[in-house]
């Protein structure tokens, strides 16, 4: 049984349909290699992680895998991003996932908020779409090609 994880693949948690669909568009020459899960909300990130968390410790053949990556929106309907991130850093398997947070607050207290908790950088979404585009596509070079990701499967 073939599993759509296979490869390393991102988390994007991103309630907003035209920030989801710039993300992917700039993305396109990436996401082949590293395909993109999209939560809509914290609790489906949340329950998205705990269900492959439980696959991981039951199954066998390890065709499940954590995402390498989790992109981080912080103004999400209900959970929001902050408690998401919290609840990441609290649970010893997340934790060494990755974070970064994408959004739209530029605020002091949510940059300080974020780092404090975990996240590994914090991208702010500009409003020009030629600067949303170049730091979508600095984003995957670095994260894909630069760094050395850790093998959630033999965790």
């Amino acid at each position: 049984m073939s599993n759509l994880f296979t490869k390393p693949f991102l988390l994007l948690v991103e309630d907003s349909d035209e920030d989801f669909t710039a993300f992917m568009r700039f993305s396109s020459e990436f996401i082949l290699e590293h395909p993109v899960t999209r939560c809509r909300n914290g609790e489906e990130a949340l329950e998205f992680l705990k269900d492959v968390s439980d696959k991981l410790g039951c199954n066998i053949y390890q065709t499940t895998q954590l995402p390498a990556l989790i992109i981080l929106d912080l103004n999400l309907p209900g959970t929001d991003g902050r408690e998401v991130l919290t609840c990441i850093i609290e649970n010893p398997q997340w934790q060494q996932i990755p974070t970064i947070i994408f959004s739209s607050s530029a605020d002091p207290r949510d940059i300080q908020f974020c780092y404090e908790h975990g996240a590994k950088s914090y991208i702010l979404k500009p409003i020009d779409l030629n600067q949303l585009k170049k730091n979508i596509q600095v984003f995957w070079e670095y994260w894909f090609n630069v760094v050395i990701l850790p093998n959630y499967q033999n965790l």
